[in-house]
């Protein structure tokens, strides 16, 4: 596949992405000074290449407990409806739509998950359904939490745990390579032969060291193995700040989304690029142009 990245003209970060049979709906978040939007929009593909939009899917003006910092939506489809987990103001909320592109209406009136509710700060959730239709939430930064989500997909079916404390190395690899205790922000995910595949993304956005790192796990609770090789994203001196990510499938192949520093000798405005993950000894990676 030819992919010319960025794939979305202007600024954008946080993608999040979606397949719904055979057509993929991107949600990031528009770039700003500051971080103070305040409108989810989405794209459209059919084939990772050609994008559709922006299109809006939920303006923040239709919500009544917060008014900026739209950032970081995570969508996906439970029992015929979409449901995104979207955050503002540092915190989550939960809203729906009956097409994956809106528009979407905030289901609650209120945060479903509020500011440093949990020991850390609430954005970032992902919304993973699992082969036997169980759909959990995932969020927050400095540390990873996990929730099974109620039918109503607005309350827990059980008590949210810490992922975060479920991440080790593996045995023999290098403890300078990887500092568990960088886990920043940005959990997703994935099942792929048997495995849940945790990504997420380490350090800060504004820190050139920023990258996306995974981990494996036979139960979706964990615990989640390091491999030596941790990092999904290996950057170059053209992609620096890679991260926050989210994975799909075309075809055969596996793609990650993400963003990088448009500019980063003079801003830390943000783009998003797609690639595909390649596989060596059963470990993924992607070597960045």
């Amino acid at each position: 596949m030819d992919i010319h990245n960025p794939v979305l003209p202007g600024y954008w970060a946080d993608p999040f992405i979606l397949r719904d049979g055979d057509d993929y709906y991107l949600y990031p978040t528009k770039d700003s000074d500051g971080w103070q939007y305040e409108k989810f929009h989405v794209f459209h593909s059919r084939d990772l290449i050609h994008w559709e939009g922006p299109q809006v899917t939920l303006d923040l003006q239709e919500v009544s407990w917060a008014s900026s910092q739209a950032w970081a939506p995570g969508v996906n489809k439970y029992k015929g409806k979409y449901y995104m987990y979207f955050t503002a103001e540092a915190q989550i909320g939960v809203a729906v739509s009956d097409t994956p592109t809106g528009p979407f209406k905030d289901l609650l009136g209120r945060p479903l998950i509020t500011k440093d509710q949990y020991a850390c700060q609430s954005i970032d959730a992902d919304l993973f359904v699992d082969e036997d239709g169980q759909p959990y939430l995932l969020w927050g930064q400095g540390k990873c939490w996990i929730a099974p989500l109620a039918e109503d997909m607005i309350s827990f079916a059980g008590e949210p745990l810490p992922l975060s404390d479920q991440i080790y190395r593996a045995k023999g690899a290098d403890p300078a390579q990887f500092d568990i205790s960088i886990y920043n922000e940005g959990p997703h995910l994935q099942r792929k032969d048997g495995l849940y595949w945790l990504t997420w993304s380490n350090y800060d956005t504004r820190d050139p060291r920023y990258q996306i790192a995974y981990a494996f796990s036979s139960h979706i609770y964990g615990p989640y193995e390091v491999p030596e090789n941790n990092r999904l994203t290996l950057a170059s001196e053209q992609a620096v700040g890679t991260g926050h990510a989210s994975l799909t499938t075309h075809g055969e192949d596996w793609y990650l989304v993400y963003h990088r520093l448009a500019d980063p000798e003079h801003s830390l405005m943000r783009e998003t690029c797609v690639a595909v993950v390649q596989f060596a000894d059963g470990r993924p990676f992607v070597a960045v142009d």
